[in-house]
Formats: C-alpha cells, sequence, structure tokens
C-alpha cells in the first residue's frame, strides 16, 4: 500500500513522489559540490600563480642592488664612466631576472615572463625606480602585473641576514683617474695626491689644500635634519659628527646616482652631496676651493669646469691642529653656518 502524506499546505504526497525527489536532491546536492570544488580549484591554482608573481616581485630589490654593487667595483677597478648607465643596469637586472624565471618554470610546471621596462632615478635620490611587468601562465590560467618599486641603494643590512648592501661613491673615481690612484680604508677614499693634481691640472687656485684629502666611499643619509642643525649647535658638534662618519646630503646641485655612473657631477635629477675634507692642519689659506663633492668635480662652467672659491669653516680644534673645511655662502646657509 502506498505511503500517503501531506505537504504544509495539506495537498497530498505519495510515497512514489518522495522516491522522485530524493535523487533529485542528492544530485543538486552533488552538483553544487563540484561547482564549489571547481571554483576552489581555480582559487587554488591563482593563490599559486600569485605566489610565483610576489616571489619574482620580492627578488628584484636584491637583484637590483647586486647590478648596482658590481657596476660600482667595476668602475672602482678601472675609474672608467658606465654611458648610458641606465640601459646598462636595466641590461643586467634582465638578465638575472631570465635566470631566476626559467629556474621558477622549470620548478612550478608555468610559463613565467618578467621584462624590466624601465629604470630612473626617483625624486628620492637614494633609491632607483624600477618598473617591471610579471605574466605567468600555467593550465589556462593566468596573472599579469604591472609593478613599481622604488630600491634603496643606501648603507643598510637587511634584519636577519649578513649581506653587505653598501653601494660605493664611483664619482670620485671616474673624476680622478687620470691623475693617479686613489686608496680606500675602511669607509674612506683617501686621494694622496691626486685631487690636488686634478685641481691644478684645471688652474684652480690653492689646489694644495686637497692634498692627501679623503671623502666618504658608502652613501649614508644624514641624520641632521633640517640640515641646518649642523651649525646650530654648540662647537659645530653636529658638522664634525657627520663629516667623521661621512654622510651624504640631498641636494638640487649634486649628482644621482645614475648619472655619478656616467662620470657626471651634477644632473636634472634629485641628487646627492658630500663633504670632500682636507687633511687635519692642511690648510693655511682662508680662501680654497669649495669642499663640497659636486662643485670640486663639476665641469660645467664656461672654462670646462665649475669649481668655485669658499671660505674656511674651522670645526674641529685638538693639540695643535684644527680641522676645517671650504664653504661658500650658498652652502654655509644650507648647513647653519654663520657666514
Amino acid at each position: 500500500m502506498d505511503l500517503i502524506t501531506l505537504d504544509n499546505k495539506g495537498y497530498v504526497i505519495s510515497g512514489l513522489t518522495l522516491l522522485l525527489i530524493i535523487p533529485a536532491l542528492i544530485m543538486s546536492l552533488m552538483l553544487v559540490n563540484l561547482i564549489n570544488m571547481d571554483e576552489s580549484t581555480d582559487q587554488i591554482k591563482y593563490d599559486s600563480l600569485y605566489h610565483i608573481s610576489n616571489d619574482l616581485d620580492a627578488n628584484i630589490p636584491v637583484l637590483t642592488r647586486e647590478v648596482l654593487k658590481e657596476n660600482t667595483a667595476k668602475v672602482l677597478m678601472d675609474g672608467h664612466a658606465i654611458p648610458n648607465s641606465r640601459m646598462v643596469i636595466k641590461t643586467g637586472l634582465q638578465t638575472k631576472i631570465d635566470d631566476i624565471t626559467e629556474n621558477y618554470g622549470k620548478e612550478t610546471g608555468a610559463s613565467i615572463q618578467c621584462t624590466i621596462k624601465s629604470i630612473n632615478s626617483p625624486s628620492d635620490p637614494y633609491e632607483i625606480e624600477i618598473e617591471s611587468e610579471i605574466v605567468v601562465n600555467k593550465e589556462n590560467n593566468s596573472i599579469n602585473r604591472n609593478i613599481s618599486q622604488n630600491v634603496s641603494f643606501m648603507e643598510t643590512e637587511p634584519k636577519g641576514k649578513s649581506v653587505d648592501c653598501r653601494i660605493p661613491d664611483p664619482l670620485p673615481f671616474i673624476k680622478t683617474k687620470k691623475y693617479g690612484a686613489i686608496s680606500v680604508d675602511g669607509n674612506r677614499i683617501h686621494y694622496g695626491s691626486t685631487l690636488s693634481q686634478y685641481l691644478k691640472s684645471k688652474g684652480i687656485n690653492n689646489s694644495q689644500i686637497y692634498e692627501n684629502a679623503s671623502s666618504p666611499l658608502y652613501f649614508k643619509p644624514c641624520p641632521y635634519d633640517p640640515y641646518t642643525s649642523h651649525g646650530s649647535c654648540n662647537m659645530l658638534i653636529n658638522l664634525k659628527n657627520c663629516i667623521d662618519n661621512g654622510y651624504y646630503h640631498k641636494s638640487n646641485d649634486g649628482a644621482c646616482l645614475l648619472c655619478r655612473l656616467e662620470g657626471k657631477a651634477t644632473c636634472d635629477h634629485m641628487g646627492l652631496e658630500t663633504f670632500i675634507v682636507p687633511l687635519a692642519g692642511n690648510y693655511s689659506e682662508l680662501n680654497g676651493p669649495c669642499s663640497i663633492d659636486h662643485v670640486i668635480f663639476s665641469e660645467n662652467g664656461p672654462q670646462g669646469y665649475g669649481t668655485y672659491p669658499g671660505k674656511v669653516v674651522e670645526y674641529y680644534y685638538s693639540y695643535n691642529r684644527s680641522n676645517g673645511i671650504y664653504l661658500d655662502n650658498g652652502h654655509r646657509n644650507k648647513y647653519g653656518i654663520s657666514l
């Protein structure tokens, strides 16, 4: 005998009807689960592709610093400027990225392409701007990302890693190449006679002041901000600490790193400047070539150089020997040193 039941509206439902409905419900639930599984699988595949692109994204700053270090090391060795440094850095970075994408492709079975589109100098002179495009394809799934990164090259060490990320200043090695060898001791460049000979060859007065001068080797941002605080403290102690620690300063007149690699002391980008320091006690003149690096190395003047004089600023005195640099009025104002 058939089982007869009533639905919630009082309609009669036979047992046969129930037997037809139950499999349909089961099939519907199975179909929903299959759809959800497909969507979940697609999300997993997408997440996998995104993870690959993130790995490449994270490698770009590391590889950029490697390429910068390799090229600056070459300049330090041979003293030759790198024409069109942006293209050279771009090509070197692309080569390293291609090696990584090839290995990733073998490991993951994905088709991976990372294209370095451009290398530029951003508004922060302690950084390099990298524009890239990452495309990852696998099993009819794909991801395409356009990425812009500002990569810092200032003296720093990644947390938990013993990695030397410091980038040396290539400009002094390029400018003084013809006038003898300069040496490196720790974090400083020692010019010996090369800098005084460089200035003398340009007919600049009192070039002997820079016999055995020195300057910083690595780019390190100065912590004394605003810069006028260099001269606002007692006994110019901030200026002394800045010079002793070899700090660099942002400058509208100094060259950016990429232009320094090309042998330029000045450029149109936001750049950097530092002090070139005469040997302690090695100055007897009240006036001499301004001790700012881009002033000493400038070749933009009508006579083939843009070096101009400054007045002596004595910032430390000890045991009958004094330490001083030469600054023009503009740089005295910048660093808060009274005229």
